[in-house]
Parts: structure tokens; sequence; C-alpha cells
């Protein structure tokens, strides 16, 4: 009898211990664009106004003599579209550029995450595709 009331005591306070530290929830997607290249992100969301450990990978699959990029765009709870900025692969042909560490706070909230892939070469416009959007699991609605 003296042990059960000390296993629950110590399983209530190991869980009120992990709760006080918050949830982390990861997220992860992809996009393959039409005309084939490829990038993949992956955010661990925080809270309500942020995400760390970002891990954003940039393929060059196409071997056009193009290179591409990925951008990744953050929308802030104030309603702004705010970008993280270009991850260009500049690398070549069936190259992938590993970008680490990306992170985003906004005191607004962040809403969401978008993942924009594009393809360049001089004299051109650049060709973009979004693919992918991660709603934030604790913004709520």
């Amino acid at each position: 009898m003296r042990r059960a009331g000390f296993v629950v005591a110590a399983t209530t306070a190991l869980t009120l211990g992990t709760a006080g530290q918050g949830w982390a929830d990861t997220t992860s997607g992809d996009i393959t664009t039409s005309w084939g290249d490829r990038a993949r992100v992956q955010v661990t969301w925080v809270d309500r106004n942020s995400f760390h450990d970002g891990v954003l990978a940039v393929t060059d699959q196409t071997c056009d003599d193009r290179s591409v990029h990925a951008t990744l765009t953050v929308q802030t709870g104030s309603g702004a579209a705010r970008p993280l900025g270009d991850n260009h692969n500049t690398d070549g042909c069936d190259t992938t550029a590993d970008f680490q560490n990306i992170t985003a706070t906004d005191p607004t909230g962040i809403r969401s995450l978008t993942l924009t892939v594009c393809r360049s070469a001089p004299g051109t416009a650049d060709e973009c595709e979004t693919g992918y959007v991660a709603a934030n699991p604790f913004f709520g609605s």
C-alpha cells in the first residue's frame, strides 16, 4: 500500500515537471516542382510565436543550367508575410545544398510557414512554385 502511494506521487511530480517545460511539434514537407527540382523543410514549433531547429535541403535535379533556390516565408499573427531569405543551391546538377538552424520568432505569432522553390537564369524572370504550407499547431484559430 505504501509503495503504490509513492509510485503515484512520483508519477504526478514527473508529469507536472514535464508539462511545465512545454511541448514541441515537428512538421516537415517537400516540393518537387513541375520542372523537377526539389526542396524539403523541417521545423520544430516551440509555441505560438516561434519555431527553431529548421532544416532546409534544396536539390538541383534537372541539370538545366538554371540555378535553384528556396524561400521560406512566415505568415505572422498580424497578417504580414515575412520572407526569411533565399537559400540558393549554386553547386549544379544532381547536388543538394543543406541549410541548418533556421529559426523565426514574431511577437504577434506565426500562423504558418510557406516553402517556395524557384529556378532562375540570367536575363529571365524566376519561375517559382509554392507547394507546401505548414500551419503552426500552437497558433490556434
